[in-house]
């Protein structure tokens, strides 16, 4: 009898635990979704903040100095979010799904000639296979018509 008891407690105990791992997985999700979530309201606040960055991205005139500085800097503010939102889905942090949400934020940062361009020249200071990742990913994809479109928006 002491024995099925011993045995009745362990399975308990043994569900009890599986409950608690579930929920602090769920707690690491929740979490993990809610810092891209943040990060990715800061880079669009950003564009209120300075609404010459869209111009930047996508203007047929060459920005200034300062301009192309502030575009890299946005890009890389934005693309360090994604390669850390990729180093969670890669630990098993952040789901399949809220990643390939907050992955295709990349085909945004990159749809543009001078974004590309600006990604090679800084591209070397992140995770490499993240990069490789990126690469693979923007492989034959056409830029965004999205500038065009709000350019026509009356």
């Amino acid at each position: 009898m002491s024995q099925i008891l011993g045995v009745v407690l362990v399975v308990i105990t043994l569900i009890y635990l599986a409950l608690q791992v579930k929920q602090g997985t769920q707690l690491l999700l929740s979490e993990a979704r809610q810092v891209s979530l943040t990060t990715d309201q800061g880079g669009v606040y950003k564009f209120i903040d300075f609404p010459g960055l869209g111009r930047s991205m996508s203007g047929s005139e060459t920005p200034t100095f300062e301009e192309k500085t502030q575009l890299m800097f946005w890009i890389i503010s934005q693309m360090r979010a994604r390669e850390h939102e990729w180093l969670q889905y890669e630990a098993g942090a952040l789901d399949g799904d809220a990643w390939l949400s907050y992955r295709d934020v990349i085909f945004f940062v990159l749809g543009t000639p001078r974004t590309r361009e600006l990604w090679t020249l800084c591209s070397g200071y992140f995770n490499k296979g993240f990069v490789k990742m990126v690469e693979e990913m923007m492989e034959e994809v056409a830029h965004t018509d999205f500038w065009c479109r709000l350019e026509s928006v009356k």
